[in-house]
């Protein structure tokens, strides 16, 4: 053993444990921020959608006519433009110590698109060297989201990319508790459905400029709520996963501290022993040429 090559490990050891400890601290920090925005998210949501659904049960017979005049599948309407495709999106990360999440959530997300005729959308640098390294020549569109907080003209641009597909496939993590994060699959259909009903109309509302106008705001505005709450949610699930990683890490790196600074104890003793015995041997030896 080495002084010197010990004292070197320790030093690193210690960075190392430092950046786990950091890195810990600031994933339970955003975890909880996160966590905070999400259950706000979802309650403006549960409003949308109640709105959205007042306005469907009284004014149901005009909603089914406007269905018809759009053509689509009885008892179904949407009022936004599609394209009859459907996209699989996945969300991945931009760097890495976000544990296994994002790996297991890419398995899941290969599985579909190996299987079905499924358009292919990436968000996050890691996500895209997973899928260039799967899927090497297969065409797919690209999207970088930053790992924290909101990027509103990223995030519109995004939005207008899957706005016109038919069907939305969203692959991501999802929060269950702090140390379990599971691979989710969320499917964002473009039509609403409608069944005629012969119930008295409830509500009534004055339109500007048309109950056509308003509803197609109601389906945009249901749309981008339910993708940036599944961001959120994706995020959530991000940091606690990456919080768990960085505890399992600060871990074993105390572990190796603890044993480098025995080591370097034991080398310690070692020397200061053989320094002894060293003085021991040559006092003895001087008293024996006295003699």
């Amino acid at each position: 053993m080495d002084k010197r090559i010990i004292t070197k490990e320790i030093d690193s050891l210690t960075i190392m444990q430092s950046l786990a400890d950091a890195y810990a601290h600031i994933s339970s920090t955003r975890m909880k921020n996160t966590r905070d925005g999400v259950v706000r998210s979802r309650e403006f949501l549960a409003e949308i959608q109640e709105i959205f659904k007042e306005l469907q049960d009284s004014y149901r017979r005009e909603v089914m006519k406007l269905a018809r005049k759009k053509k689509g599948v009885k008892g179904n309407v949407t009022f936004l433009s599609h394209n009859g495709r459907s996209v699989a999106v996945f969300l991945s990360t931009n760097a890495g110590f976000y544990g296994s999440i994002t790996r297991r959530v890419f398995e899941l997300f290969a599985k579909d698109i190996s299987s079905e005729n499924l358009e292919a959308t990436i968000v996050g640098r890691l996500g895209l060297s997973m899928f260039l390294e799967s899927f090497p020549g297969r065409s797919y569109s690209y999207f970088d989201l930053p790992d924290y907080g909101k990027d509103s003209q990223k995030m519109g641009d995004l939005v207008r990319h899957l706005v016109p597909y038919e069907e939305i496939r969203i692959y991501y993590g999802k929060f269950k508790n702090i140390v379990n994060q599971h691979p989710e699959k969320t499917v964002i259909s473009a039509s609403t459905r409608v069944e005629e009903r012969g119930e008295k109309e409830v509500v009534k509302y004055l339109f500007e400029p048309s109950l056509e106008e308003i509803l197609t705001f109601f389906e945009t505005e249901m749309f981008t709520s339910v993708f940036e709450q599944v961001i959120s949610e994706s995020q959530l699930a991000k940091f606690a996963s990456r919080m768990l990683a960085m505890d399992s890490a600060g871990q074993k790196i105390r572990e190796s501290l603890n044993a480098a600074k025995q080591d370097k104890l034991r080398l310690m003793h070692y020397i200061s022993n053989k320094k002894q015995l060293e003085y021991l041997t040559s006092t003895i030896g001087t008293e024996r040429g006295i003699v």
